[in-house]
């Protein structure tokens, strides 16, 4: 659904009673509005059940370079991520023929535990990111001997409005929760005492109802090797051991 920052900044100061749907909202309020929006969305953008879609990057690996900063002006010149998620899919090298080979995407502890990190490879198998500011930084292993492509999925970040008249489209349910949530957000500017609760309820349902359409399946995977394999119990009405 489309909408401008001013219809979002209009309705949340409606839903508290500040503006009648008759009044203009006059620019100071505007001003003030636009700028607690898009903090919101910054502290949005934090929360990976907030964010639709996940943004996939990427970059050319340098033969003999283990580590890449990633960021506006970077080696890797692109968005910082907040996170890249970690476990195997995440991340995979592509070489000149086009063919994909997946990479593992770990967290630090298991980063920690590679002892020799400067075996190298013509295609690298684990990447390890840093999330430093403001440029992160991307680690690979083991170090490629080739100059292929690195590709990383990084969940999407939610973009500020540049001004009142920016119009964004969105999927079904986050205007809603960005009305009502900005509600919440701008009743401490305004109102003293608490909330009207029916704000507080709809601010919460609402988000609640896009993380819940954003939450994705996890998957159990365990190693065959380390799983026990328990011998079969006897079952006395069969006088014979369970399969």
């Amino acid at each position: 659904m489309a909408t401008t920052a001013l219809q979002i900044i209009t309705d949340a100061l409606q839903r508290l009673g500040v503006y009648n749907p008759t009044e203009t909202i006059n620019s100071a309020d505007v001003a003030t509005g636009l700028n607690v929006l898009n903090d919101m969305l910054d502290s949005w953008s934090n929360e990976s059940l907030t964010t639709f879609a996940t943004t996939e990057s990427s970059g050319t690996l340098v033969a003999g370079q283990q580590a890449y900063p990633v960021g506006p002006g970077a080696t890797f010149n692109s968005l910082r991520p907040l996170r890249i998620p970690e476990g195997p899919g995440s991340a995979r090298i592509r070489d000149r023929n086009q063919n994909d080979f997946d990479v593992t995407v770990v967290t630090q502890d298991i980063w920690n535990t590679i002892g020799a990190k400067t075996n190298t490879s013509q295609i690298p198998d684990t990447l390890f990111y840093d999330p430093q500011y403001p440029l992160g930084v991307i680690y690979i292993y083991p170090i490629p001997s080739i100059a292929y492509t690195l590709f990383w999925d990084s969940y999407a970040q939610f973009s500020g409005f540049a001004t009142q008249q920016t119009a964004v489209s969105l999927p079904p349910g986050y205007v809603m929760a960005l009305k009502t949530n900005l509600a919440v957000e701008l009743h401490p500017y305004y109102l003293e005492g608490e909330i009207n609760p029916l704000i507080m309820r709809s601010a919460s349902t609402s988000k609640a109802n896009v993380k819940r359409t954003n939450t994705k399946p996890v998957k159990a995977v365990f190693d065959p090797e380390i799983v026990s394999r328990a011998s079969p119990t006897y079952n006395i009405y069969r006088d014979g051991r369970n399969t």
